[in-house]
């Protein structure tokens, strides 16, 4: 699952460790992100 799947898993259920999991997925993708991002500065647009 990626980080989309588990916050619209805590959007449907509100449960805390389906934040929690989003939270660790999105700090695993957050890399892959910025080496796509092109020429816009690091952390541009990211939550």
């Amino acid at each position: 699952m990626n980080a989309g799947d588990y916050w619209q898993m805590f959007l449907e259920t509100g449960a805390p460790e389906m934040y929690l999991l989003y939270q660790k997925a999105r700090r695993v993708e957050e890399p892959h992100v910025l080496e796509c991002a092109g020429a816009s500065p690091a952390g541009d647009g990211l939550q």
